[in-house]
């Protein structure tokens, strides 16, 4: 979205935040991709000469763990392999990358953020394998964006 996109009125390079999804899974590189996003943060300038905010938004194990999390109150370490086997006894059929998955929990989203800001007083994207995801800020962020 470097362009902007007139029609929706955002101006080239009129953002102030950039947020990277990603899931721990296991990648060998999830360290240096936080890193990465933690070098980024505040270096960069948008068109009006403001610092951009970078911040990851990590899941360990991975995305999947915070669909979960409307279901059951995770407190110990899952391969993702559960997550997913657990995931399915709620959303039967799930897939990753499902595109209903909003739809289909969001009537427990109070729940599930509530729990995940339970293991951010814990665990951090860095203390993996415990589990951590950073989803329910950015979704608290596009929920009040939408109006």
């Amino acid at each position: 979205m470097e362009d902007g996109e007139r029609h929706n009125n955002i101006q080239h390079r009129a953002f102030e935040k950039v947020y990277a999804v990603f899931d721990r899974d296991d990648h060998a590189s999830y360290h240096d991709a936080l890193a990465l996003a933690a070098s980024l943060d505040a270096k960069l300038k948008n068109d009006a000469n403001q610092l951009i905010r970078f911040q990851a938004i990590a899941s360990v194990p991975g995305f999947e763990l915070w669909l979960l999390l409307h279901f059951e109150d995770i407190q110990a370490p899952l391969h993702r392999d559960e997550v997913m086997r657990r995931l399915k006894t709620h959303i039967p059929g799930y897939s990753k990358g499902a595109s209903n998955a909003f739809a289909l929990t969001k009537e427990h989203l109070n729940v599930a953020t509530h729990r995940a800001e339970q293991l951010a007083t814990r665990f951090t994207a860095h203390t993996d394998p415990e589990p951590f995801t950073a989803i329910a800020e950015l979704v608290k962020l596009l929920t009040t964006l939408r109006g």
